[in-house]
């Protein structure tokens, strides 16, 4: 029979054995780790994804979500969509929705979807794999890098007239000190 052994506990590892518990990076950075958003790949069932197309995703912090119809692509995007909206309920903070990620030349399918995205959803950006980077196909409104941000001002105008105000408020009474009826 064997030595007896504490169940669930084992012999200590020689300390050269374990890896350092920290985290190392090639450039030493101490950058906190990004969270990876979804995406939509839509993408021909007789081309699955490469590694390239991977690594192009993770460049863009992005996870995939493959998909071989478009029909069924509109719909991902849609849920993720409508979940990003739940999640942040009623947060003034704007989440970027999930991006669609065309890996072949667009078929008429793919046309068509990417008119009723126009229509339904304009904004959720839609890039194209080349083979190495992903290029932006389409790009929402107020989500330009190149745009300037927008700042926005109160109106300058009053919010009431001089004239809307002496129409809430009764005629004001004039009292002559010279009539006697004052204090």
């Amino acid at each position: 029979m064997s030595p007896s052994k504490k169940n669930g506990t084992s012999a200590p590892s020689p300390p050269g054995d374990r890896p350092s518990p920290r985290l190392v990076r090639g450039d030493e950075t101490p950058e906190p780790p990004r969270i990876l958003q979804p995406c939509v790949v839509l993408a021909p069932a007789s081309k699955p994804p490469d590694d390239a197309l991977h690594l192009a995703l993770r460049a863009e912090h992005l996870t995939p979500r493959v998909e071989h119809d478009p029909r069924m692509a509109m719909a991902e995007l849609c849920l993720l969509r409508r979940e990003a909206s739940q999640r942040r309920g009623a947060s003034s903070e704007s989440e970027q929705p999930a991006a669609l990620i065309l890996v072949a030349t667009p078929t008429n399918d793919e046309v068509q979807l990417l008119e009723a995205m126009q229509r339904h959803v304009p904004d959720v950006p839609v890039l194209q794999f080349d083979g190495t980077t992903l290029q932006h196909v389409h790009t929402p409104k107020g989500l330009d890098k190149n745009d300037p941000p927008v700042i926005v001002q109160p109106p300058i105008h009053p919010e009431v007239t001089d004239e809307e105000l002496s129409t809430l408020l009764p005629p004001l009474e004039h009292h002559d000190p010279s009539d006697g009826s004052g204090p």
